[in-house]
């Protein structure tokens, strides 16, 4: 008699439990499906998103990547706003790295020279670095950055059609300990991502139709994959892939060479 009102009081219990879920559910969906873990995003898919991206410490070296029609205004109703592929001016537009970190970047911007002027967010009108102009296809002269801070570095005069558009970009220089905990799990949440076992990471924009193609050709020259997101692009609507790719070492010059063996290749050009 016992046993059996023990199995009575537990079905019981179990039936109410599962009589509350249910109520929660429907009664509040919002307030748990808000709570529930975003953190199955890959890295490149949480770049697309936040047009930012958190490194680790052991990355040392960060390529920023200036994709093709990066020149275009950003700006929904600007004249040049539909010419753009990705609605992101750097790739990424926001980077948060630690001290001693050295940055460079690469432009791929079709048939347009580009240039980078840096400066520290506590005194703007401080130049801390120029990279004088740099052509397509090449990368601009490196920058250690050392010191914790806030940078923003941007480029003026880059179209004739919206003249009033600017190319801005931001770096924090952080330590690691500095980081929230949100921020540290984001960067770290993809199991199978490659940033944690590189020294240097960086960022190639391709055409979806062609993604195993420059996968195996990366792979084959030592780049490892961390992931890749797919996108429509601005223009035309036209599937785009952003591939996050990371080496480890591997010196600069050597890096640098093979993706101008890649860019001129792609349909952009």
């Amino acid at each position: 008699m016992i046993k059996g009102n023990l199995r009575y009081n537990l079905i019981s219990l179990l039936c109410s439990i599962s009589v509350a879920i249910v109520y929660m559910l429907l009664m509040s969906p919002s307030s748990i499906i808000t709570t529930l873990p975003t953190a199955f995003a890959t890295t490149a898919e949480s770049m697309f998103q936040s047009k930012s991206l958190t490194l680790p410490p052991n990355i040392e070296h960060l390529v920023i990547l200036l994709p093709n029609e990066a020149h275009e205004s950003q700006y929904p109703g600007d004249a040049s706003y539909d010419q753009r592929l990705i609605n992101q001016i750097y790739v990424p537009e926001k980077a948060i790295v630690s001290p001693g970190t050295l940055v460079t970047w690469f432009n791929g911007d079709a048939d347009h020279d580009h240039k980078i002027t840096l400066t520290n967010e506590v005194n703007p009108e401080n130049i801390i670095f120029d990279s004088d102009d740099f052509a397509f296809n090449e990368a601009s002269n490196p920058i250690v950055l050392n010191d914790t801070g806030t940078f923003n570095y941007y480029e003026t005069d880059v179209n004739n059609e919206d003249t009033h558009f600017v190319m801005n970009g931001t770096i924090e220089v952080v330590d690691q300990q500095d980081l929230n905990e949100n921020t540290l799990a984001a960067s770290s949440s993809n199991s199978t991502s490659t940033l944690g076992s590189g020294d240097t990471a960086g960022v190639l924009m391709v055409p979806t139709e062609d993604i195993d193609t420059y996968v195996q050709d990366l792979k084959s020259k030592g780049f490892a994959i961390d992931s890749t997101h797919n996108f429509n692009d601005i223009r035309a609507g036209d599937q785009q892939t952003l591939l996050v790719w990371t080496t480890y070492g591997m010196n600069l010059n050597e890096i640098i060479s093979t993706l101008q063996e890649i860019t001129p290749g792609l349909p952009y050009s």
